[in-house]
C-alpha cells in the first residue's frame, strides 16, 4: 500500500480522533477529539508530560492501535478503516519507528538489525541486502560499526542504528518515541541533528517528548495534556539544532 503524491496536501490529517481504554467498570480517555495535520519535510514535536497520550497518539498514526472514534488520513488512505493484514501492508510501506529504548535484537550485529528488516521485511534480495545495510549504517554514521552487538555500542550509537532499520523501509513518515530520553546531552543533540536532516530530505518526523526545550527545533508543536490538545504553535525559522540547550 504505497501512498500516491498529493500535492498541496498535508501528509497526515487527523480529524476528531479520540482513544478509549475499558478497565471495568471504568473508561480511560486516552485521546480526546484530537484533530492536527503534517506536513511532509518538517519536524512536529508533540510535547506533554508524562501519561497525556503522547504514545497513544503515535500508536495510532502507526497503526499499532486503532482509534475509538475519528479518522486518520495519511495521503487519502483512511488508516482507520485498514484491516490487519491491510495495517501491516501499511506500516511496511509508510512508517518507521524510532523507540526510546532502542529494541535491539541483542544477539544480532548492527548490521543485521538492519538487514533483517531488508532481507524479511521487505524482502530485498540476500544479493542486495548487505550493500544496502552498509549504505543505511554510512547514513548515521556508523559504516565502521556494524559487526558489534549492541552491547558492545553506547547508547547514541545503538539509537542510530535503531534509525537506520527504521530508514530501511524508506518511509515517508519518522515517529520518534522520546528518542532523546535515554542519551546524553550531547548524543542527544546528534540524534536530534540526524532527526531534522531526515527532514530535510523531505520525510516527516514526529518526535514525542517531555522536553519543552525540543519545541525550539520544529516546525509544528502540539503542547497535550490529559489526551487533549491545548494549542498548536507553528515556527516559521526553527532553531538549528547545533544552538539548542537543556
Amino acid at each position: 500500500m504505497v501512498m500516491n503524491k498529493q500535492k498541496d496536501k498535508p501528509l497526515i490529517k487527523v480529524e476528531n480522533m479520540a482513544k478509549e481504554y475499558k478497565m471495568g467498570e471504568v473508561v480511560v480517555h486516552a485521546l480526546r477529539e484530537v484533530s492536527f495535520t503534517v506536513d511532509p519535510s518538517q519536524v512536529t514535536v508533540i510535547l506533554g508530560p508524562s501519561g497525556c497520550g503522547k504514545t497513544t497518539l503515535l500508536n495510532q498514526l502507526g497503526g499499532i492501535d486503532t482509534p475509538t472514534k475519528g479518522k486518520i488520513h495519511v495521503n487519502g488512505i483512511e488508516v482507520q478503516k485498514l484491516n490487519q493484514k491491510q495495517l501491516t501492508k501499511y506500516r511496511q510501506d509508510n512508517i518507521g519507528f524510532v523507540f526510546q529504548f532502542f529494541n535491539l535484537i541483542p544477539n544480532l550485529t548492527a548490521r543485521e538489525n538492519v538487514e533483517l528488516v531488508l532481507e524479511y521485511v521487505l524482502n530485498i534480495p540476500s544479493k542486495e541486502v548487505h550493500s544496502r545495510s552498509q549504505e543505511l549504517l554510512d547514513k548515521v554514521g556508523l559504516g565502521d560499526r556494524g559487526e558489534h552487538y549492541p552491547f558492545q555500542l553506547s547508547g547514541g550509537e545503538q539509537q542510530r542504528v535503531a534509525i537506520a532499520r527504521a530508514l530501511a523501509k524508506n518511509p515517508k513518515i519518522l515517529l520518534a518515541d522520546e528518542p532523546t530520553g535515554e542519551l546524553d546531552y550531547h548524543t542527544g543533540k546528534m540524534i536530534l541533528a540526524l532527526l531534522t536532516s531526515l527532514a530535510s530530505e523531505g520525510k516527516a518526523v514526529l518526535i514525542v517528548t517531555h522536553n519543552k526545550e525540543l519545541a525550539k527545533i520544529a516546525h509544528k508543536v502540539l503542547y497535550l495534556r490529559d489526551g487533549s490538545i491545548l494549542r498548536e504553535e507553528h515556527n516559521t525559522t526553527p532553531m538549528n539544532v547545533a544552538k539548542l540547550e537543556w
